[in-house]
């Protein structure tokens, strides 16, 4: 299932329910408040309106192209006029009608007229008995300009928060669904009078921008996901469902390299090598994690280097954190290689040390080393093999991978005379890669002092971080901007979604 949805499940749901319903999108200029608007009035089965006070009818048509094949009845109301209409003009024309209406006979159509023309002409535009959805954007620019009176007089006037508490109460007697886009950072007494509240914000680390959708009230929905990363590449909103709650990675058929290029193993994924490029032969690449991202996570971003390496018929260790299973290994593997292609092209080490159990010890058996290697001067050597295995496996042009947890490393040389170390452990890796025809792949925890002397080697680098149940990955080298690694679709093992 695709975790890159048009809106979260819950506007999905506040658009699926009886109206009338209100909802407020606030944010800073900029942060996707009029694209998040337009996506929910396309969406919308029913009257749609929307009511400019920002832009010309010309600018929106040109900035949502895509709007008019999804939803090309949309209406659109101009709210910018040269002579803007003022409430004090309002209490004029109600003073007349006061004259020739009955108050206690109308008194609802008597309050609508307090309204600005705009929202009365939207209001107006909805047949009865259909369900209609009018959005405002923004309202503040709507209400500020409507509200433009000397001081003198305004004490005789109703001021916002009157003219507010006015168009909820009458909005709940209609057919409509209400949405507000408005500016104001501070909580407001709107923020207390619809039924839902959606806050759009961006965040700058100096280089990168993220933006984020924050539900902070959805009355009458069930609200799963409160945050939601989201992007606004092709002028179009698309926001980030989390990734899969048990995530069993399994390798994909390869992407095909579009243009071989000597000294480089190709990544297996068109994404990953349109952001972060090509690994070379007899370099490394550091992936550097918080602690809470999950080790699938980042099997699942591997998986089709995996699948490459073993396409071009090239071997591959791995070696796994001490929690891992050497059965994973084995059944992320099994939907492209046969079983007797597992036991020549994979090795496993296991820091735990346990034997292999199940229906597939017997092949485990074959695969599984018995510790890890470590060939450099002063460090007690454990797993010869693995290099060994490595380099055997070298045929001309044939490319293999070393795919590292650095805890597991860790977790091994706990109890040698001479354990792994800042110092020493560049000149092992070095020793698995020396032949030019193997990429290491090293996997560690961002704080793990055993990273420093990894970070000064490594070609590719790049950061994976948790937040809000998403994997953001962050290319430091190459950079690249904020991608969040959402669940593929089709033959995709996953997608890198790009936050424009």
């Amino acid at each position: 299932m695709s975790t890159t949805l048009r809106l979260p499940t819950e506007l999905t749901e506040f658009n699926l329910r009886e109206p009338p319903r209100s909802l407020l999108i606030r944010g800073e200029p900029g942060s996707g408040k009029t694209t998040l608007a337009m996506t929910m009035l396309a969406a919308f089965r029913g009257q749609r309106i929307f009511v400019s006070s920002r832009v010309l009818r010309p600018e929106l048509e040109r900035d949502f192209q895509w709007v008019a094949p999804d939803a090309p009845d949309i209406q659109i109301v101009e709210a910018l006029v040269s002579e803007p209409e003022r409430v004090r003009d309002r209490r004029r024309a109600l003073e007349r009608a006061g004259e020739l209406v009955d108050a206690r006979s109308a008194a609802g159509e008597v309050e609508k007229l307090w309204l600005p023309d705009a929202l009365t002409d939207a209001y107006s535009r909805i047949s009865v008995g259909r369900p209609g959805m009018v959005v405002v954007d923004s309202w503040d620019a709507l209400v500020e300009r409507y509200l433009g009176v000397p001081p003198s007089e305004a004490a005789r006037l109703p001021d916002r928060s009157e003219i507010e508490r006015l168009l909820i109460g009458l909005m709940g007697r209609g057919h409509v669904h209400l949405v507000l886009v408005v500016e104001r950072e501070a909580p407001s007494q709107l923020d207390y009078l619809v039924d839902g509240v959606v806050y759009c914000t961006t965040q700058h680390d100096g280089t990168r921008l993220e933006r984020w959708l924050h539900l902070k009230k959805m009355r009458g929905v069930r609200v799963e996901h409160p945050s939601y990363p989201f992007t606004l590449d092709g002028g179009r909103f698309q926001c980030i469902a989390p990734l899969p709650g048990h995530l069993r990675p399994v390798l994909p058929r390869p992407d095909l390299e579009p243009d071989p290029q000597p000294g480089f193993l190709w990544p297996g994924s068109t994404q990953f090598a349109s952001n972060f490029g090509r690994l070379p032969l007899g370099g490394v690449t550091l992936i550097e994690t918080d602690p809470d991202i999950p080790a699938e996570s980042v099997v699942l971003f591997c998986a089709p280097i995996f699948s490459e390496v073993a396409r071009r018929g090239g071997r591959a260790l791995h070696i796994l954190p001490p929690r891992g299973n050497p059965e994973d290994v084995y059944l992320a593997y099994r939907p492209v290689v046969s079983p007797q292609e597992f036991m020549s092209m994979v090795r496993i080490f296991s820091a735990t040390g346990s034997a292999p159990r199940g229906p597939h010890q017997a092949i485990l058996e074959k695969v599984l080393l018995p510790g890890v290697s470590a060939t450099a001067e002063g460090v007690e050597p454990r797993m010869p093999e693995a290099v060994r295995f490595l380099n055997e496996g070298l045929d001309a042009g044939i490319p293999s991978v070393s795919f590292v947890f650095v805890s597991g490393l860790a977790h091994a040389g706990v109890g040698m005379a001479h354990p792994y170390t800042p110092e020493n452990l560049p000149a092992i890796i070095l020793r698995t890669v020396e032949s030019g025809q193997v990429h290491a792949v090293l996997v560690g925890n961002s704080a793990d002092p055993l990273l420093a002397g990894l970070r000064e080697m490594a070609r590719v680098k790049i950061e994976m971080h948790a937040k809000h149940g998403r994997v953001f990955v962050y290319g430091r080298s190459p950079i690249t901007p904020p991608l969040v690694l959402a669940a593929g679709e089709e033959a995709q093992p996953y997608q890198l979604i790009r936050i424009v």
